[in-house]
């Protein structure tokens, strides 16, 4: 699994709020709480299905929730 991508702040937020399969679809709770949003993939490397996750993190750097879903 790899990083593929970090957003923060106002972009973060956006982000998180956005349905799959262009974001992970958080509750507005969730999404508005996010002041880092990262995006990691599987690779050809890793066992299994293809997915990506996302982790919403707060300012102060706690992880919100984690969301996996099938597919790139």
């Amino acid at each position: 699994m790899r990083l593929l991508e970090t957003r923060t702040g106002e972009a973060a937020r956006n982000f998180a709020a956005s349905s799959p399969p262009f974001g992970p679809g958080l509750n507005t709770e969730q999404a508005s709480q996010t002041e880092t949003l990262e995006v990691w993939a599987s690779s050809f490397k890793d066992e299994g299905f293809d997915f990506c996750e996302f982790r919403a993190f707060d300012p102060t750097g706690t992880l919100i929730t984690t969301r996996r879903l099938a597919g790139y």
